[in-house]
């Protein structure tokens, strides 16, 4: 492949991936960690928020609400795929040569997200909830909207919440209706 055409295949995939987060209606594009923490300050513990990060070497950060105030952590992009920064103490981030790849990676961010809300719902009637680390859990739980979101696009996650990917691809509907319903399959 060449230099160009490399070029221009990333391109194109971050901007699927930027419209599927534009889509969502969480991503709240170029604020600062300031504006985040008071969007966030007194909302309930779990809801979050996706931004620009300010730091040039990222992308994005996931800024959310826990039980010690609003925390922000990068999500790196590494080798294509997105992952939430393990360093959320000393502000370090490593490289994508030294993270163990036992770290999970997402070709989506909205997929790295809807994985996590995933994970603390199933978790969060566990007995242990806590990480033995540092002593917070990442608790995803409620989406921070920027705007509301269209009518076609709460139809489509409302019927992807209800029949799933395999059940869309059942139902008797034009297939451009199930292209679009199948381009945006998450719950939320």
């Amino acid at each position: 492949m060449s230099a160009t055409s490399h070029i221009a295949s990333s391109s194109t995939y971050f901007d699927k991936v930027l419209e599927t987060l534009r889509t969502s209606g969480f991503y709240w594009g170029a604020i600062n960690a300031d504006q985040s923490n008071r969007l966030l300050l007194q909302k309930t513990i779990g809801t979050f928020l996706v931004r620009a990060s300010s730091n040039p070497r990222h992308l994005f950060t996931l800024s959310l609400k826990t039980a010690r105030g609003v925390t922000h952590i990068r999500i790196i992009m590494c080798d294509g795929k997105f992952l939430l920064d393990q360093n959320v103490n000393n502000g370090n981030a490593m490289c994508c040569a030294s993270r163990p790849t036992a770290l999970l990676r997402f070709e989506c961010v909205v997929k790295m997200i809807f994985y996590y809300m995933l994970v603390w719902g199933q978790r969060r009637f566990s007995s242990s909830t806590r990480s033995r680390d540092n002593g917070w859990t990442l608790c995803l739980t409620a989406p921070l909207y920027k705007e509301v979101c269209s009518l076609k696009h709460l139809s489509r996650v409302k019927l992807n919440r209800q029949f799933g990917g395999d059940g869309i691809h059942k139902m008797s509907i034009p297939p451009t209706l199930k292209s679009y319903l199948n381009r945006y399959q998450y719950p939320f």
